[in-house]
């Protein structure tokens, strides 16, 4: 999804974020994630309300799958990461998709 040589997304990354981001309780968990300002242990989420963790585990798993976050799994524990690179490059690819041109 992102090409490491040029720090870009690749046109299938984006779509990959905007639909990872379409879902509110996705954006609340990145949300989280982002604020916690480096690694976060996954237990430390905030409540998501009458949520199953098969469900919460679905929800970093698409965001994973997206490339927003990383993963660290230390035993049966797990260690969530905002993946900045990625994150500034669907910001530059959509202001460069959005901007009228020059």
């Amino acid at each position: 999804m992102m090409d490491k040589r040029k720090n870009e997304l690749a046109p299938d990354g984006v779509l990959a974020i905007t639909k990872a981001l379409a879902d509110a309780r996705r954006v609340g968990i990145l949300t989280s994630i982002a604020r916690a300002g480096g690694e976060m242990p996954c237990c430390q989420l905030p409540d998501l309300g009458k949520v199953s963790a098969a469900t919460i585990s679905h929800h970093m798993k698409e965001l994973e799958n997206a490339g927003l976050i990383a993963i660290r799994r230390e035993g049966k524990f797990a260690h969530l990461r905002l993946c900045d690179d990625v994150v500034d490059a669907y910001c530059d690819r959509m202001k460069e998709m959005l901007s009228p041109p020059p």
